[in-house]
């Protein structure tokens, strides 16, 4: 499978891209983690603006740094990009943790 870039859009409440994976395409949202409760991550847009949230399963490929992490390990101010699917599910959050 190639990756291609189709469309890349600001909108107000997020940074958004469509990515096409094979024959799916993913929306890309680019923020900033507010917090974590159960399935539920609570974000910004990447100017900390616009708060926002996505409901996770556990199907949800989660990475902090690049290594394999749950929900919980999530923590907030960490700059995260969430992958949705053409049907609204959350299939990928990758976190990137600022190093203090």
């Amino acid at each position: 499978m190639h990756r291609r870039l189709c469309l890349a859009a600001f909108i107000p409440f997020a940074c958004l891209a469509v990515v096409a994976w094979g024959d799916k395409a993913e929306k890309i949202h680019e923020g900033i983690v507010v917090s974590v409760t159960g399935d539920l991550i609570v974000m910004t847009d990447s100017d900390g603006k616009n708060e926002h949230s996505h409901n996770t399963d556990a199907a949800t490929s989660i990475t902090v740094d690049g290594k394999p992490a749950k929900l919980p390990d999530l923590a907030k101010g960490d700059r995260v990009k969430v992958a949705i699917d053409e049907d609204g599910k959350v299939v990928r959050i990758a976190a990137t943790r600022s190093k203090k």
